[in-house]
């Protein structure tokens, strides 16, 4: 008589039982945002470094992007304040068009701001810092199209910072309670310059969303604590 060998884990299967119960009842919506707190370093999207870029905004743009208001939301996730040499502080910065269109951000990872002059476009993050931030003054020109990221609708993307032990002085950040925020400001949709074959621009500007969204301010854990 021969005997048939079985292949596979079982327990592997198990796992993947698990994971598609996982997806029916906790949703497609909130699973993004569960596995980061379940799978240490998981993210729930993309890099915004990796989002398509906005290219020949002259006569490519979405018409729900550019009439949709107040697309984006903001939200911040801290590691623990560094108790000791080596170790660092971790904040992610999520991104996240709540629209059913795509939307156009001014974004470079270059270019991320650590405090906030209330005038300057872009993301930037803050510590301990009360109050709201300034909407800024408007402003006219070309913004380059490598610094135009696009959102696809309900997508979000991530941004990743952190400092070591030794810095950490240097962020204001001591004894007691701390707190981080995130802001996007940007002041001017652009000015759209024809790029493409056809030598006749359809949008006057690149259709970048203007004004400014903040994040909750988060309490910065204690190591240990």
């Amino acid at each position: 008589m021969r005997y048939i060998r079985r292949s596979g884990n079982p327990n592997a299967l198990v796992a993947i039982f698990l994971l598609v119960l996982l997806a029916i009842f906790v949703g497609p919506g909130m699973l993004p945002n569960l596995l980061p707190s379940i799978i240490p370093g998981a993210d729930e999207s993309i890099l915004c470094a990796w989002l398509r870029t906005g290219e020949d905004r002259a006569t490519h743009q979405s018409m729900i992007g550019r009439t949709t208001s107040n697309p984006l939301s903001l939200r911040v996730r801290t590691s623990a304040l560094p108790g000791q040499p080596g170790d660092k502080l971790r904040v992610t910065i999520i991104i996240t068009n709540n629209s059913i269109g795509t939307v156009a951000i001014y974004y470079n990872p270059a270019q991320v701001r650590l405090g906030d002059d209330n005038v300057s476009s872009g993301l930037g993050l803050v510590f301990n810092a009360p109050g709201n931030q300034a909407q800024g003054a408007g402003n006219n020109g070309t913004i380059p199209e490598s610094d135009i990221k696009l959102l696809g609708p309900r997508q979000s993307c991530v941004h990743h910072t952190e400092w070591t032990f030794e810095q950490i002085p240097q962020l204001g950040l001591g004894a007691g309670a701390n707190t981080a925020k995130a802001y996007y400001r940007n002041t001017s949709p652009g000015i759209a310059q024809v790029t493409g074959t056809s030598g006749q621009a359809i949008y006057a500007d690149q259709g970048l969303w203007v004004g400014i969204v903040q994040s909750e301010a988060v309490t910065i854990p204690i190591a240990g604590g």
